[in-house]
């Protein structure tokens, strides 16, 4: 027998396939989020596996609908399994077809006039890539559902891959799509971001300056500002270098983010970056900011080294203070590590400088 959620869900789910008027969705979508509240899981479970079906209803604003309750159903707790092969489905059928329409478009662009600045000809490039997505939209309505799809569902598909790493992992050959499309849809670097975030991979961060280090796992980190604050909260030292509240809210545990700033207390670098005697650049010699990893980057860009990403702790070539704040809402994050000992650190410096000169 079906529960009252899943009697709410599939009124809900009626309600969006038809032409329903709004404010009936609305009471609808409010007496679904009252049941939940004294719902069980299996209850929770059901009705979630009904809605999925919405991101396939005729109208993609109506799908959006859907995958934004769903995505609410997911961030209060609801198990993520049965909305996983949905928003998938839902994602592969979407991905390629905006990329095929992205690809037509940009081959009718054509050439900016000459005399434009820099600026002048980015609009001018912008301006008549919308014009051609509208145009080629309009000659193909399969590929302008899709589009509309795309930019209507892809806040639950953040839901999900936020509390699911299973269906991250899934979702990895969208990767490739997602980046290719970042430029022209909004839904694009999104996906891409939290398609590139790293889960349980092992890194290692050494000052070879003090012959300290830690080894780990790294998982949920979205950007390398949020790397650089756990990195600051984990590493030994006599003083905190980073507030409780901030590395709560680099957690995943708190706020999103909150009016405290953060300034960093290293540079970080590549492997690359270390030279004969286990020595970093001078900070203030930018002829080797090559190997800097960047705060606006992120961890699966590190460099590998016998499958470890290398961090290279060193001084600051100047003060960095940025916001503390995270991504994604819901996305734990965290490093597990512990302190090497004076000889692992001396056998990873030796690797490094080894890889580094050979580099």
């Amino acid at each position: 027998m079906s529960s009252i959620c899943g009697q709410n869900a599939r009124e809900l789910l009626a309600a969006l396939k038809s032409t329903t008027p709004d404010d009936e969705v609305d009471a609808l979508i409010r007496a679904l989020a009252d049941a939940l509240q004294r719902a069980s899981k299996n209850a929770a479970s059901e009705a979630l596996e009904i809605l999925s079906a919405g991101l396939d209803v005729p109208d993609p604003e109506r799908a959006g609908v859907a995958s934004r309750v769903m995505g609410a159903m997911l961030e209060a707790g609801a198990r993520p399994a049965p909305a996983r092969e949905a928003m998938l489905s839902c994602l592969r059928g979407t991905f390629p077809l905006c990329v095929e329409l992205a690809d037509a478009a940009h081959e009718t662009v054509g050439t900016p006039p000459d005399g434009l600045d820099d600026e002048a000809t980015e609009q001018w490039l912008a301006d008549r890539e919308n014009s051609a997505l509208q145009r080629i939209a309009a000659q193909r309505p399969e590929l302008a559902d899709a589009w509309q799809r795309l930019g209507a569902v892809w806040p639950g598909a953040i839901a999900l891959f936020s509390v699911d790493p299973i269906a991250r992992a899934q979702a990895h050959d969208l990767s490739p799509l997602a980046e290719e499309l970042e430029g022209v849809h909004e839904a694009a670097g999104w996906v891409r971001a939290m398609l590139s975030v790293v889960h349980n991979e092992p890194f290692v961060a050494i000052e070879p300056a003090t012959k300290t280090g830690i080894a780990g796992r790294m998982s949920g980190i979205v950007e390398n500002f949020q790397l650089n604050v756990l990195l600051m909260d984990a590493f030994p030292g006599a003083e905190p270098r980073v507030s409780p509240a901030a590395v709560t809210v680099a957690r995943g545990e708190g706020p999103q983010q909150t009016e405290e700033e953060v300034t960093g207390a290293w540079n970080l670098y590549t492997y690359a970056a270390l030279q004969p005697g286990a020595e970093l650049p001078d900070p203030s010699d930018h002829a080797f900011s090559e190997t800097w990893i960047w705060n606006e980057g992120m961890p699966v860009d590190i460099p590998e080294l016998n499958e470890h990403r290398v961090i290279l702790l060193g001084p600051a070539p100047y003060p960095r203070s940025w916001q503390a704040q995270r991504m994604f809402l819901k996305l734990p994050a965290g490093l597990e590590a512990e302190v090497l000992d004076e000889e692992a650190v001396a056998e990873w410096l030796g690797r490094i400088e080894k890889a580094a000169g050979e580099g």
